[in-house]
């Protein structure tokens, strides 16, 4: 006998969802239930869907409700992954509601596995630049003209892990405001225009060179394997779980 089917909740049937839901078999898993209230045949709520059968919720949605699906989800007792972004400074109110031994929840502001290779090789970059006192260093986010959030939850993340690797540049400016940097600053742009996907650089600039580091999602399935990914090891872990730190177990399992 194969190995048992994981059933999925899909929470959100927009272009993030419909990928998902056609890569399920990635994990030998199976959308059995959808929520989207724009979809009439989907539109049951939450509070009334039944989960008996359900090992895991996938929930990619809107800002404006993801904190608030998560929390009904988890009141369900089942693991939830979610690629909402928008919301995760709230994070510890949903840990003070639902104590993280009992629940799961696995949460990343980019699901993408190469985005998260990007991560590391930032990480590992931004310690040897900080060495060398050399260079500056910038960044770099674009999007298609939909997205509601600016900037990215990933062009925050990058940017934690250089002001953590580089303590020298201690602030992140997103919106320059018609003036100068200051000392400690560094400049992180975003871009709204047509129906790009989702592109970030990190950049180190000197008198002499420059050095540029970049993801660039050719399509959104490399989201869609990761949070199936983390799908599969929700059902597995116990606990809240930033999708960045449990990368290497997720993909090893």
């Amino acid at each position: 006998m194969g190995a048992k089917k994981i059933n999925i909740l899909l929470v959100g049937y927009g272009k993030m969802g419909k990928i998902i839901y056609d890569n399920a078999d990635f994990i030998n898993g199976k959308v059995v239930t959808i929520y989207d209230p724009a979809y009439p045949d989907y539109r049951k709520p939450i509070e009334e869907i039944d989960v008996s059968n359900i090992d895991v919720a996938i929930e990619f949605t809107h800002p404006r409700h993801g904190f608030y699906n998560v929390q009904k989800l988890l009141y369900k007792k089942i693991p939830v992954v979610t690629g909402t972004t928008g919301w995760f400074k709230r994070i510890s109110e949903i840990a003070k509601q639902f104590n993280p031994e009992n629940y799961t929840l696995v949460y990343g502001a980019n699901f993408s596995v190469g985005m998260n290779l990007l991560y590391r090789i930032v990480e590992e970059s931004a310690k040897l630049v900080n060495s060398i006192d050399l260079y500056d260093v910038f960044g770099l986010e674009s999007h298609h003209r939909e997205k509601v959030d600016s900037p990215s939850g990933t062009a925050k993340v990058l940017a934690e892990i250089i002001q953590k690797n580089i303590p020298a540049k201690n602030k992140a400016v997103f919106e320059l405001n018609n003036r100068p940097l200051e000392e400690g600053e560094f400049s992180f742009t975003s871009i709204r225009a047509g129906n790009i996907i989702g592109y970030h650089e990190i950049g180190f600039d000197s008198d002499f060179d420059e050095i540029k580091l970049m993801h660039n999602a050719k399509n959104r399935k490399g989201f869609a394997i990761g949070a199936l990914l983390a799908a599969k090891y929700a059902v597995q872990n116990k606990g809240y779980h930033d999708f960045k730190d449990i990368f290497k177990q997720v993909i090893s399992d």
